[in-house]
């Protein structure tokens, strides 16, 4: 049976003062506090939830320092991923993939695959502010050949044919056609993959002509760009094309993979429920989880199992915020 909904606190100085409550009472009636912080901090959307920061701020409490000071682990980088500005959040998950001798570079991937150009502009722009380096440099540092050539293009240009206000352009299906046709001609008609071909398509066309060119390549060849990508490359570049193609065709299963991955087997990674599930809120968390339902069975009770504590109870609080 699911958890009961808490009562969402919608008016800004109210919720703020249910939020400085329950920092408060923290210490002293745990369960409690929890119960009242994510009522407060896990409904709503983003800018209910800034509004609350803020308006905590102006009665003289940074919750965001509080979180920092008072909580831990996996609590705390939810928490932080549900109050944070998410450029500031993303720059801070992608310091920290790339920092230290063990570099994480299924995170670096997965970040840079599923933002927009627009998204990895201001993650880029905070990542200068915070930590006065260059994330470009930083992130390709990582990487090298095929793979450092796909990351600068993600991480330096912006797309092909969206308007000025970010719409779409009506997709010329010819042209679709065409792009269809180049990639055959890089990859299975060739005795030698051109690997630039498909770095160029999938990093610079608009996401509504990836999509065109995924559905005319299956009707003109007979299969499928994934069969392809997984058969004619290797290794983290096949990854790395791989999971683009998906977040550009299908975002809400790139997330519901990493979730399975997270829970499956023995261990969690409460870093990446974190990344698939909090951060994903305001965006497309409901598809997700009707994604993970269909292909692996119920989310809520895999995440349930996998879980305990108040990290547990945040996803939760999370997950039924969406609604079924």
């Amino acid at each position: 049976m699911e958890t009961q909904q808490l009562n969402r606190v919608n008016d800004p100085q109210t919720a703020a003062g249910s939020l400085i409550r329950a920092m408060d009472a923290f210490d002293e009636d745990h369960e409690r506090a929890v119960d009242d912080l994510l009522r407060v901090v896990g409904y709503g959307s983003w800018q209910d939830r800034r509004s609350t920061v803020r308006q905590a701020e102006a009665m003289g409490r940074d919750a965001i320092q509080w979180v920092k000071d008072k909580t831990s682990g996996a609590f705390q980088g939810g928490l932080l991923a549900l109050i944070e500005p998410a450029p500031l959040r993303d720059a801070r998950w992608v310091r920290d993939a790339v920092s230290g001798f063990m570099k994480k570079k299924d995170v670096v991937r997965e970040i840079v695959c599923t933002r927009t150009p627009s998204q990895l502009t201001a993650i880029s722009e905070s990542y200068i502010d915070v930590y006065q380096a260059d994330m470009l440099q930083d992130i390709l540092g990582c990487f090298s050949g095929k793979e450092r050539k796909l990351f600068e293009n993600l991480l330096s240009f912006d797309r092909r044919g969206v308007g000025e206000a970010g719409t779409p352009r009506i997709v010329d299906k010819e042209l679709a056609r065409a792009l269809a046709k180049k990639l055959h001609d890089a990859g299975p008609a060739s005795w030698f993959n051109d690997e630039g071909v498909y770095i160029d398509i999938l990093t610079t066309e608009s996401v509504d002509m990836v999509r065109a060119v995924f559905r005319e390549y299956e009707g003109m060849y007979g299969r499928s760009l994934f069969d392809v990508i997984e058969k004619e490359f290797r290794g983290d570049f096949q990854k790395d094309m791989y999971l683009l193609g998906l977040a550009l065709n299908n975002p809400p299963r790139v997330f519901a993979d990493v979730i399975r991955a997270a829970v499956k087997g023995l261990g969690t990674d409460e870093d990446a429920l974190t990344r698939a599930v909090i951060a994903r809120k305001d965006i497309d968390l409901r598809e997700i989880r009707s994604v993970y339902d269909a292909a692996y069975g119920n989310m809520l009770d895999a995440i349930r199992a996998d879980t305990s504590g108040d990290f547990r109870k945040l996803l939760e609080t999370v997950i039924l915020s969406v609604g079924e």
